[in-house]
């Protein structure tokens, strides 16, 4: 009942548990390495009833934040920069093949932290504040496998492409020697199966 109460408080106010952290911290943490130091964001978590939940709210949302960061670096990359012949179905399947392979813990890096507890008329509540950092030696891996991905999905495309025409053209020519085979006994059959065929040869390499 606590519990519920406090929540409907923390629901009532949401203008009083709003973060107040800066956006930046310019900081500079030596231990990430690069030299120039990694400017570290803010990331507020949702205010909580106990401080492990607190934390774990702000976790989750500085992961998130990371996920959205190298999502939009993705379709930038597969999407956007893609040659007019690949298609941007198959683009799109390669963006969200690589958010979902991203190494997230260990390319978000917390910097700072700070805890914020509050004092209700039903109890307390807890809130943290995450400064997070990438990895910026892990970032420039990523970045360069990012670049190596585009370039084998552009080959693996034109090879595919090379295997649809090679197809359709066996199926025509074996459409055709079997149609002079039965004398042309049975050409809108075999006209209709080399179709169905020819259909499903891109759909099934594109899809698979």
């Amino acid at each position: 009942m606590l519990e519920l109460l406090l929540a409907l408080s923390l629901t009532a106010a949401p203008q009083e548990l709003a973060c107040a952290a800066p956006a930046v911290r310019p900081a500079v943490v030596a231990a990430l390495g690069g030299g120039g130091g990694t400017a570290a964001s803010a990331v507020c978590g949702a205010a909580e009833l106990t401080p492990v939940a607190a934390y774990d709210s702000a976790r989750q949302r500085a992961t998130q934040q990371v996920r959205d960061r190298w999502q939009q670096r993705a379709e930038a990359t597969f999407v956007a920069e893609r040659p007019f012949w690949l298609p941007e179905f198959v683009a799109r399947e390669r963006v969200r093949t690589f958010v979902r392979d991203l190494p997230l813990e260990p390319l978000c890096l917390v910097v700072d932290r700070e805890d914020r507890e509050r004092q209700h008329e039903f109890g307390s509540s807890w809130q943290t504040t995450l400064w997070v950092a990438e990895d910026p030696q892990l970032a420039q891996r990523l970045e360069r496998d990012l670049r190596s991905c585009q370039r084998a999905l552009e080959r693996s495309t034109l090879r595919r492409f090379g295997v649809t025409v090679v197809g359709w053209a066996l199926l025509a020519l074996g459409v055709g020697w079997f149609d002079r085979l039965t004398r042309g006994y049975a050409t809108g059959r075999l006209r209709l199966l080399g179709f169905l065929l020819g259909s499903a040869l891109p759909a099934f390499l594109f899809l698979r």
